[in-house]
């Protein structure tokens, strides 16, 4: 009764590729967010943020490497899509 079959490579293939792309989505937009608010404060207090800055930096880092995590996974699309 609460059986489920296994999801077939592909649906498990384009679960994750879609998994993997919301993720990186959400990352960059915090990206630009938090580069926004430390750009803002820079000009407001003429002085560098140093924890809004490791944020963006940090956010950035993040960024590139779902964004290659990503790039690697459409590389291993499945051949059949049925």
């Amino acid at each position: 009764m609460g059986e489920q079959k296994p999801e077939s490579g592909w649906l498990a293939w384009e679960k994750q590729r879609d998994s993997l792309k919301n993720r990186w989505v959400i990352v960059v937009v915090a990206f630009w967010v938090t580069a926004l608010i430390a750009t803002v404060m820079f000009v407001v207090y003429e002085k560098l943020d140093f924890i809004l800055t490791s944020i963006a930096l940090g956010t950035m880092v993040l960024g590139v490497w779902l964004k290659s995590r990503y790039q690697q996974h459409l590389l291993k699309e499945p051949d059949n899509k049925a």
